[in-house]
């Protein structure tokens, strides 16, 4: 698919109003888009733009969170099955569990928080005695991100609910591009990003660890390109 058939495609999408979900629940709107799009995976390949882009839509009004990348190699400096029977609670499938949303001086009642040292490019995860949980390069976040949504196509729709059933109309569209560390740590600073924790112990002890996610509201992605073209 060329620019040109894309612009084309999401002005026809555009002009047929409120469509209704193809999937229902928090993903529907990106699925019912990349369904009207015709592509099968959540990316699509456009030539004259030299790359594959990476679709997402998003909900005009929507506080959700979605996930940039998963990032946990080597990051812990305790064993995380002590960090998860420190600093974790009992769920509500009554596992020990440590899955919480940390964001830059945002402590959380675990008594965990973020501290951001600048002098030496790391992100640190401390409790409130600043005992060094874990610890990321921030260069190194930042490479992960650049390589993991080097371009978006960020589509932004309307919704309603009609006969419980949800409708959206694609509005807006933009094409983001020229990601760069600067944009992402302001966002990280000021608070736009965020370190989703995904662990709990299994019936046998062990941890269960999903990755640690790096997660912003979707509605702020724009924040982390320096180009931002608008495509409708």
């Amino acid at each position: 698919m060329t620019k040109v058939e894309l612009i084309r495609k999401l002005k026809d999408i555009k002009d047929m109003g409120y469509i209704e979900t193809k999937k229902k629940g928090s993903r529907g709107v990106g699925n019912t888009l990349e369904i009207l799009l015709g592509i099968p995976e959540s990316n699509i390949a456009i030539p004259d733009i030299g790359a594959r882009i990476e679709v997402k839509a998003t909900r005009r009004n929507s506080n959700s969170l979605i996930t940039l990348f998963t990032f946990n190699k080597g990051i812990w400096l305790l064993p995380q099955k002590n960090i998860v029977l420190t600093y974790g609670y009992t769920d509500t499938e009554g596992r020990k569990a440590l899955k919480n949303t940390l964001f830059y001086n945002r402590p959380i009642t675990q008594g965990l928080q973020i501290v951001l040292d600048e002098n030496n490019n790391i992100v640190k995860i401390v409790d409130n005695s600043r005992n060094l949980i874990g610890s990321y390069d921030l260069y190194l976040i930042i490479t992960k991100f650049i390589s993991k949504l080097p371009r978006v196509l960020f589509c932004i729709a309307d919704s309603k609910i009609i006969n419980d059933k949800e409708y959206f109309h694609y509005q807006e569209t933009y094409l983001l591009s020229d990601t760069n560390p600067r944009k992402f740590i302001e966002a990280f600073k000021n608070g736009l990003v965020g370190i989703d924790l995904r662990m709990h112990l299994k019936a046998n002890g062990a941890v269960r660890n999903r990755g640690t996610a790096f997660r912003m509201k979707e509605i702020n992605i724009k924040d982390l390109y320096e180009n931002i073209e608008e495509l409708l």
